[in-house]
């Protein structure tokens, strides 16, 4: 080949590889997004390690074949291996699973072997910094800073490459070496800085999503969280008969405590009964989530089936704690109440919002015969 041709060929091939990567990268945010498909969401640890996995085994397939099928020296430099170092690094500096370094330097030293390279102090030492490098980028602390970031692609890369040149040692001129590591400069460098772009891009996105799902007075999920759910769960209901209970409280007498203690007393009971009610939640012995409607209106929806005993039992539980419960940012003697009503899907059910109107009901009932109490289906 000519040079002219060799240059094209290098160019054409680097703007390849440059697409493939900002490609990769993108599809791993998404993955991790927290605006992605619900699907996505419920399974996004093991479709992470899958697809990132799957793409490692694609480029080593390549790899392979470049070198059992390409003439001596290849034309113009080893592509997949470029793309491998610099994605097995990003996924190294994301997911930080520990097992990462050690299972590198293991294909590493496979690879050295299959290929019939004569084992030396030079490939051995290259193993062990390249897996040295992996494990001391994990941390977090290292994670943030850019130049960090660079030393230890630098080192990975360095290592890769020297280990790999003792495959064919002698067989490379010197072209050849500084398109190899020009391109994965270029490469490496450019991915760096669009995977930092696309973290911050999906940290300024979670912040938003949660700006606009989190109730930003109490910190738990806010009314339109509160409907999504219960659309998506009446859908699921009317595909499989998933059974769920909503239950609403009401604080009483709560406009007597702003009257008394002021509006910013107010907000910190309403902090603290938020807290006390997520926490519950947790406790209890099938998926609950806390919400907070407005004002003094909180829900939890349950997914599990409940009868009425069972309802009547969780909700006066609830009710137990909050005698338990001091508010002193208002008045450490304050004590306060609530009333609780408490509803379930059921067949005869025509929208999501029917089971919220039934525990609505229900909570109306509970504040006519003496507030304090529960009124469940």
């Amino acid at each position: 080949m000519t040079l002219t041709e060799i240059s094209t060929s290098f160019i054409l091939t680097l703007l390849t590889d440059c697409l493939v990567m900002v490609g990769a990268i993108s599809f791993f945010y998404w993955l991790n997004a927290s605006t992605a498909a619900a699907f996505v969401v419920a399974h996004r640890r093991p479709l992470v390690i899958l697809t990132g996995c799957g793409f490692v085994l694609y480029l080593l397939a390549r790899i392979v074949n470049t070198l059992y099928t390409q003439p001596i020296p290849p034309t113009p430099y080893w592509s997949a291996l470029n793309l491998l170092v610099i994605t097995g690094y990003l996924l190294n500096l994301r997911l930080g699973f520990r097992w990462q370094a050690p299972v590198a330097a293991g294909l590493m030293a496979l690879c050295y072997l299959i290929f019939g390279a004569p084992w030396s102090l030079i490939g051995g030492l290259a193993v062990v910094v390249a897996a040295g490098a992996l494990y001391w980028t994990q941390t977090q602390h290292n994670t943030q800073q850019r130049l960090k970031r660079y030393a230890g692609l630098i080192v990975v890369a360095a290592a890769v490459l020297t280990l790999v040149s003792q495959f064919h040692l002698g067989q490379y001129d010197l072209q050849f070496w500084l398109r190899q590591v020009g391109a994965m400069l270029v490469l490496g460098a450019l991915c760096l800085e669009f995977d930092q772009l696309m973290d911050t891009t999906r940290q300024r996105t979670d912040k938003m999503h949660a700006l606009t799902t989190i109730d930003e007075l109490t910190g738990v999920h806010n009314f339109g969280t509160f409907n999504q759910r219960l659309d998506t769960l009446f859908t699921q209901f009317q595909k499989d008969g998933q059974p769920y209970s909503v239950f609403e409280g009401d604080l009483d007498h709560f406009k007597q405590i702003n009257d008394t203690y002021g509006h910013l007393s107010g907000n910190a009971v309403l902090r603290q009964l938020a807290l006390e009610l997520d926490a519950f939640a947790d406790t209890l012995p099938f998926p609950a989530t806390a919400y907070r409607l407005g004002g003094e209106e909180i829900a939890i929806i349950a997914c599990t089936t409940l009868n009425h005993q069972q309802a009547m039992q969780i909700g006066e539980r609830f009710l137990e704690l909050l005698k338990l419960v001091r508010f002193p940012d208002a008045d450490p003697n304050l004590t306060i109440t609530c009333s609780i009503g408490q509803a379930h899907v059921e067949k005869g059910d025509y929208s999501a919002n029917d089971v919220y109107k039934k525990a609505d009901r229900n909570l109306y009932a509970a504040k006519q015969s003496g507030r304090n109490r529960v009124h469940a289906q």
